[in-house]
């Protein structure tokens, strides 16, 4: 076929043209969405590619169900500000500053997506802003969830507007999960630091996670009636088989503590103002109780974690005892039925632990 020459389709359906020049993608897609003030035709670009049968699926597809060719050149930045616009201006719902706050950290850390144009990306341009988001800053490890969170709502914000046909995030998984991260434990004189100033606000959690092991979502999220304190155990668990379900007997130093907490909060272990907070307001508050103890080195509440397990290997618990505390999938772990003295010998583990000040 001549350059620069269009394959006929029927008039209004639009056309497939061969550019002249050697491109990588020389077969342009033309529609016509518009007449001028002559009355002639005004056609719109759809979009390149490498072939003619390419760019004639495209083509067919646009006609099946046709959409703004402007709203199509949206790169990721311009769709997030029109869903942050949509969602927490204009729809008239209420949302809490810590939902905003999340959103928008979330946004943030997809800087290296924001000037693509939005129906271009596909499921390994999600999962790769994932993982190196993962890999290469010092985030909480519930933010991968918060931006997968996020592109999910802003493919369905898109479909609804006719800005893409199919979406891809719901496909793109996390495969870096925060267990696979390096951690960096306690120290045994910021421990003491943190029970020397227990009564700083805030303070209290981060011992409560150091001294139970949960995950940031699992203890934050956790159902009130999971905090037995009859018998002193928690219930719960996320993410994978081994975790789910998990009962973990709640250190005799920090029963106090967890006690207060539901106290004062009632119907959740961590809230404000009466009511549940988010994962990310609850790492602010960590950060700025351990700066008020003293403790300047970098640590996560993920690091609770870490020094729950780092402290139990120390203690010599049992390796068994110790995956079935914080979830760890096991090969000598036959059963997720808990007997009593299954609860016994993990209640013995976690006392293994000795407080340096309590």
């Amino acid at each position: 076929m001549p350059r620069g020459k269009a394959i006929r389709n029927k008039n209004g359906y639009g056309t497939v043209v061969k550019l002249s020049g050697n491109r990588r993608q020389p077969y342009e897609v033309r529609v016509n969405t518009r007449m001028d003030e002559r009355y002639y035709p005004v056609y719109d670009v759809l979009g390149r590619y490498e072939t003619r049968e390419e760019g004639l699926i495209a083509l067919a597809e646009y006609n099946k169900t046709p959409y703004d060719i402007s709203n199509s050149k949206m790169t990721f930045r311009e769709l997030y500000q029109a869903f942050y616009r949509d969602k927490y201006e204009l729809s008239g719902k209420s949302f809490s500053q810590s939902s905003k706050d999340c959103t928008r950290a979330a946004y943030k850390h997809m800087e290296q997506l924001h000037d693509r144009l939005y129906k271009n990306l596909r499921t390994n341009d999600f999962k790769s802003v994932f993982n190196q988001t993962i890999d290469n800053k010092p985030i909480s490890h519930a933010m991968p969830e918060h931006m997968k969170s996020l592109i999910v709502q802003l493919d369905k914000f898109a479909l609804q507007n006719d800005i893409i046909s199919k979406g891809y995030a719901s496909f793109a998984s996390i495969t870096a999960t925060e267990d696979d991260k390096p951690g960096v434990p306690f120290t045994h004189d910021e421990l003491v630091k943190l029970w020397q100033h227990r009564n700083i606000p805030w303070v209290d959690a981060a011992l409560i996670y150091t001294y139970s092991g949960w995950r940031i979502s699992e203890l934050n999220k956790m159902p009130i009636e999971n905090i037995n304190l009859s018998d002193w155990t928690f219930k719960g668990g996320i993410k994978t088989a081994a975790s789910k379900d998990r009962i973990v007997p709640i250190h005799s130093a920090i029963r106090d503590m967890v006690t207060n907490r539901i106290s004062e909060n009632g119907n959740v272990l961590f809230a404000e103002n009466g009511k549940s907070i988010s994962n990310l307001t609850l790492t602010k508050h960590f950060k700025n109780a351990l700066s008020a103890a003293g403790i300047t080195t970098y640590h996560t509440i993920h690091d609770c974690r870490h020094t729950f397990t780092s402290l139990l290997d120390s203690a010599g618990a049992n390796p068994i005892c110790i995956d079935r505390l914080v979830g760890h999938a096991s090969k000598s772990i036959t059963s997720k039925t808990y007997t009593h003295k299954d609860i016994e010998e993990l209640r013995a583990a976690v006392e293994l632990i000795k407080a340096p000040v309590h």
